[in-house]
This record gives structure tokens, sequence and C-alpha cells, in this order.
């Protein structure tokens, strides 16, 4: 991974533990923290393992600012996440724990997660998932697993993109392809977007967590749609930050699909680096406002999410980019990805919808009908929502502070969530958001990012 991914340092552990034996199989920790002892882990274990022979469930508990939660996956593996109580619900970490478990079976295939025969041998195995792990701890600019959507960006003539892309995938026979920019999809083959959203995110933070390689071959298990049988994830560099990865069987070999590389994008080069060096993750006319922060644009239908913490970068008017400057001066990258994600917690799920329900891919099963434990549905039946109380449906709200004001909008298929200058006039906060809104919606690569559309 890039340095210039990362973001502010989350503090955090997670544990994971044999559902059976309560045998620790790793611990991990992020941020400046003290390791957790086995006395500890032992006993967070033990208060579920209780509650559970009392046929209850314990789904988190919060004690001190400190939040809790306990997932089991097939009465096998128990996961324990420790983080700072940031959001009023614990559907976000309830989705965390999930991309979790599916990051292990990425890597090592769900037979050996599911029925767990050797413990040593599976401690072992594991070793290999602490990169993707600590990458989906520690938190980057990707807004995946937060959004459950792909982060992806929006360029100009995607079109020579994907079709050097298709030809790309087709020379070394596999269907499955993608670009991306420091995990971000700028394009990929149509066979890619059937993949799951899980998947496609899982693999784009996989490819984040690598280390800097000129190629790389790298044996993955698809946790919907192969979970035990692994297929072959070449990953090859084409600039820092810029991967081609493709999905393919025993065929090619590494040293034939590196030598397609150079005939397919070497004459791209000047085109991706523009796509490198653009950090607002939206095309150059594109021009929103200096006192848009940041933002976080998510298609509940197609599950895609593009977001910028730079929007304003591309300004044409001098003057409006002095402005920009001055206003974002006043929050660091590191600041504005925090205050942007914590104001999505406060109110999406709890809230706004985090889906619709006609078009969505339903993640609940794999191809061969196992379940998969999908996330836990929230729903206003059980009152942990705050608009479960309230009659209307909440399609808009705002927050205040001395840093930063925030505004989010529900309509149609999308949420969009907007950080703004904290000088901006209260009254002018849905005015703004609505100008972003239409801006965004109404910009043709954005569209094809966002929703699929066909590209000529």
């Amino acid at each position: 991974a890039h340095s210039h991914v990362r973001t502010y340092t989350i503090m955090a552990y997670l544990a994971a533990i044999t559902a059976e034996t309560g045998v620790p199989l790793f611990v991990r920790t992020t941020g400046n923290l003290p390791p957790l002892s086995f006395p500890v882990v032992g006993s967070l274990n033990g208060v579920h393992l209780f509650a559970s022979n009392l046929k209850t469930s314990l789904l988190s508990c919060t004690n001190g600012g400190v939040k809790v939660v306990w997932k089991c996956f097939y009465q096998s593996i128990t996961l324990i996440l420790v983080m700072t109580d940031d959001s009023p619900v614990e559907t976000h970490l309830l989705h965390l724990l999930d991309t979790m478990f599916n990051a292990l079976v990425l890597l090592i295939g769900l037979q050996e997660l599911e029925c767990v025969q050797n413990v040593e041998r599976l401690k072992k195995d594991l070793k290999c998932c602490y990169p993707l792990i600590d990458n989906l701890l520690q938190g980057t600019q990707l807004m995946y697993p937060l959004t459950q959507s792909v982060d992806v960006v929006a360029v100009e003539d995607v079109s020579t993109l994907s079709q050097c892309m298709d030809a790309f995938s087709e020379a070394v026979h596999s269907g499955y392809g993608c670009v991306s920019v420091d995990g971000k999809i700028i394009v990929a083959t149509e066979s890619w977007w059937n993949l799951s959203p899980l998947e496609i995110g899982l693999l784009a933070h996989l490819i984040a967590s690598l280390p800097p390689a000129r190629c790389q071959d790298i044996p993955v298990y698809l946790p919907r749609a192969s979970n035990k049988v692994a297929h072959r994830m070449l990953v090859f560099s084409l600039l820092e930050g810029v991967h081609v990865c493709v999905l393919c069987d025993a065929e090619p070999s590494l040293r034939r699909a590196q030598d397609e590389v150079g005939v397919y994008w070497s004459g791209l080069t000047e085109r991706l680096v523009k796509c490198a060096r653009n950090p607002s993750s939206v095309p150059p006319g594109v021009d929103l406002s200096p006192s848009v922060l940041a933002f976080c644009l998510v298609n509940l239908r197609s599950r895609r999410c593009v977001s910028s913490l730079k929007p304003s970068t591309f300004l044409g008017d001098s003057i409006n980019n002095t402005l920009s400057a001055g206003f974002q001066g006043e929050l660091s990258t590191e600041e504005r990805h925090r205050y942007l994600v914590d104001f999505y917690k406060t109110v999406a799920d709890n809230m706004l919808p985090s889906q619709v329900k006609d078009g969505v891919k339903q993640e609940t099963t794999a191809a061969n009908g196992a379940q998969l434990r999908p996330p836990e549905e929230v729903t206003p039946a059980n009152g942990r929502l705050l608009h479960a109380g309230i009659p209307h449906k909440i399609t808009e709200s705002y927050i205040c502070t001395k840093k930063y004001k925030a505004y989010t909008l529900h309509q149609d298929e999308y949420n969009l969530f907007v950080l703004l200058t904290p000088n901006t006039p209260t009254f002018a906060l849905r005015k703004a958001t609505m100008d972003v809104y239409k801006t965004l919606t109404d910009n043709k690569e954005v569209g094809v990012a966002l929703e699929g559309a066909p590209v000529n």
C-alpha cells in the first residue's frame, strides 16, 4: 500500500478464536495500543460463550467509550472486534466483522474455516491474511467496507480504457479484469462487475495491501462464487498506485501475461498518469464549490460509490482556487476523511436507508448454496434505529460543528454525504448539497462509473 492512501489511525483489536475449544488463532492490533493479553481474550470469549450456553445472542456491549462486538461463523470461528464507540448503531461493526471473515475466506478458502481440523496448521495458514486484515482494520481512503459499495473513479474517455481492458483480458484468457488506482476501480470487464460487491471490494483492498512489486501471482477464493476452489489473481503494476488485475486459472503463465501488459498498456501511460494524479475521483470538468471539503456519493442499486477528499482541485477560476485552498487548509486530508466517516456512521443505517429493495445483489449464499452469514439486517422492528419511532421517512439531515458542517441527502437510489466549510451559512447547506448532487448525477462520466452505463 502507498503511504498517501493511508489516513488517520484507528485504534482497535481483532481476535479470532475457535468456537469449540476457545483457542486463539490470532490477535491483530492497530493504533498505539498495548498487546491484548491471553487472559483478556479468554474473558471476552468466555462472556460470549456463557451467553450462548444460555441460548442468548450476545451481539455487542459498550463500556467507557469502547464497543465490543462478537460474531460466530459456521459455529467454527468467533471474531471479536474491540473499537472506539463512534456510532449510534453497531451495524457498521457487524459489516466489518463479516468483511473480515470473508477476507479470510478470500485467501485460505472456506473449507479450512468451516471445519477446523488442525489448529496449529490453521494458525500458520492465516498468517498470509494479516496484511489484508490490517488494511481493513486500519482504515484507508476507500469507503468500502463502511458503505458496502465498491469505490470507483470517474474518468474522461473511459471507452478507450474499457476497450483496452477487454482486449487485454481476452489475450490472457480471462473474462475478469480491472484497472484500479489506489484501490478505486477505473475500469473493469463486464464479468468483473458481475462479481458481488463484497468480492470486488475485498480484491481492491487486497491489491492495496500487497507489497510493491512489478507483478504478482496470488491464489484467491471468491467468497460468493468459488469459496472452495482457488483461482489465480495476477496483479501488474502499471504506475505507482495504478494496477491492472485479472483472475484466471492455470493459464497463462505469469511471464506470458506480463509480456501482454507491455503490448496493451504501454501506449496508455499518459492517460493513466492523469488518472493517478487526479485526487478528486471525478473528471476535471466537474466544478464544485470551494466550500465543499469532501463528499461521498453512493449508488444503492449498483453498490458503487465515488468519493473525494479534494473535490475542488480542478476549479477553473483562479479566485475560486485561492478560496478553496484557504478553506481546505483548515482541515487536513486525514481530518476530512475522519469527519466524513464519522458523519456517515452517524446517519447511515441509523437515519437514512443503506440499501434499496429492488435490484441490489443479495449476498446471502455462495454458489454452492452454503450460508455465508450476511451482515445482520437492522430494521425498525428491533427499535435500535433513530427513525424507528418517527412516522415519516428521513431523507435529509445535517450537523454543525466548529470545524465543519455536514449535510446528507437521500434521493432516488443515491445517498450523498457532503462535508462543507464551517463558515458556510446553515441556511445554504441544503442548496450547496443539492448543487453537488445535480453536478455529479448530471455528469456522464460519473454516471458511467456509478451505474455501469454502456460506453461507446
